[in-house]
């Protein structure tokens, strides 16, 4: 694949105003455009892009973000905010969750590849040089999947993958919009990522962060309230020296300062896995948030949402529910964590036996193509409708599930 990536590009990097023109002159002839990033998560606060992969009519564009300041970036951000083209990325959460972050834009009319190979039996979630090999039954090199994109100059190595990333994304949607449309399943996936379009999708949930902390969960009302708070603090120190807020305190650090509150400076000290730096330079800003925290009213302390502990019998009918939909996901190729997770039936379980919810998280297993394809069938069997389960040890199905 290296040799055909390239007589396709030169491997040169943009870096400078003029040649960016060129390549944004030649995405506004086209209709479609496919968009890769390789970035560094782990040494700041938002992720550090180190270069931007354009395909575009055949070719691809190496673009240098170390070299080009965002002002010069903007005209290409806006090209994936305009609805009119088609952007192709393989898992593009992240990536385009860092653009919207540089740019304050919402990305219009994506489709992501990855997504896509759920829905004709590909699996999910697939990764980009796995996919292309079970389409086109060719192999690309991930020799530099680790490699520091912030180094300059690239290695040869290093453009030859960066060129192979995004070469054949134009080549991975048609083809898989094909499958898609043979088996009318196109709008489905359409319909997944318009998740993208949705401002909500990118919005940090400011002051519940805590509750992705594991082990929150067992902490009472006012203990929550303390992790919150340190939570709280460490977003804004982590922003402040710009690196990851686990860089200033780890998640297992402030959990322990939850469960155990300090009142002064050694309180801190005996938290196993504190260094010396960090005790001496955070003590003081601890003790403040937790002293504010502990000093709330009981009313105004936070709490774990309602209907987060399912009954067992629920958990249990949840299973059956999961099992009925692996055997049907293998019976139209679709994979089932795109219909549903675990978590998600047991809250359908409640929803549909009238249990009130709390939260307002919307299930989708109630609406859309979700419902069409699965949820009626399920919704049946929590309402009593006879369910036969077969073996059939000789078959390619080794089970089948009749209603």
């Amino acid at each position: 694949m290296t040799e055909k990536a390239h007589s396709q590009s030169s491997g040169k990097l943009i870096d400078n105003a003029a040649d960016l023109r060129e390549m944004l002159g030649s995405i506004e002839k086209a209709s479609i455009f496919g968009i890769d990033l390789e970035f560094i998560p782990e040494r700041s606060y938002y992720p550090l892009i180190c270069l931007i992969q354009v395909a575009v009519d055949k070719k691809v564009y190496l673009v240098d973000p170390i070299e080009l300041d965002n002002g010069h970036l903007n005209e290409l951000w806006q090209y994936v905010a305009d609805a009119s083209k088609i952007k192709v990325l393989h898992a593009g959460s992240q990536d385009l969750a860092i653009i919207n972050q540089k740019s304050s834009l919402i990305p219009r009319n994506i489709f992501d590849t990855q997504l896509a190979a759920g829905f004709v039996g590909l699996g999910y979630p697939a990764g980009y040089g796995k996919l292309f090999n079970s389409i086109f039954d060719l192999s690309l090199s991930k020799t530099e999947s680790f490699t520091d994109w912030s180094l300059r100059p690239l290695t040869p190595s290093q453009i030859d993958y960066a060129i192979d990333d995004a070469l054949h994304l134009i080549d991975l949607y048609q083809n898989l919009r094909n499958r898609l449309e043979k088996r009318e399943r196109l709008d489905w996936v359409l319909e997944e990522c318009k998740q993208y379009e949705d401002p909500s999708y990118y919005e940090k949930e400011s002051g519940r962060e805590f509750m992705k902390v594991k082990g929150a969960q067992s902490l009472t009302r006012r203990k929550l309230a303390v992790l919150q708070s340190i939570c709280l603090w460490r977003d804004q120190e982590a922003r402040r020296i710009d690196k990851p807020p686990r860089f200033v305190l780890s998640d297992n650090i402030i959990l322990e300062l939850a469960k155990k509150p300090p009142q002064s400076q050694s309180d801190i000290g005996r938290i196993r896995g504190i260094k010396e730096g960090q005790l001496a330079g955070y003590s003081k800003n601890i003790l403040k948030v937790v002293a504010e925290a502990l000093a709330l009213k009981e009313s105004e302390c936070p709490q774990w949402p309602s209907g987060k502990v399912p009954s067992k019998a629920d958990v249990l009918i949840a299973d059956v529910l999961y099992t009925v939909l692996k055997v049907r996901s293998q019976e139209i190729e679709i994979a089932p964590e795109l219909i549903a997770t675990r978590d998600e039936l047991q809250r359908f379980v409640r929803a549909v036996k009238g249990a009130q919810e709390t939260d307002s998280e919307p299930l989708q297993l109630l609406d859309g193509w979700r419902y069409r394809l699965a949820g009626t069938e399920l919704e049946r069997i929590i309402g009593g409708a006879p369910l036969t389960i077969k073996i059939n040890s000789s078959s390619q199905d080794p089970i089948s599930i009749n209603l």
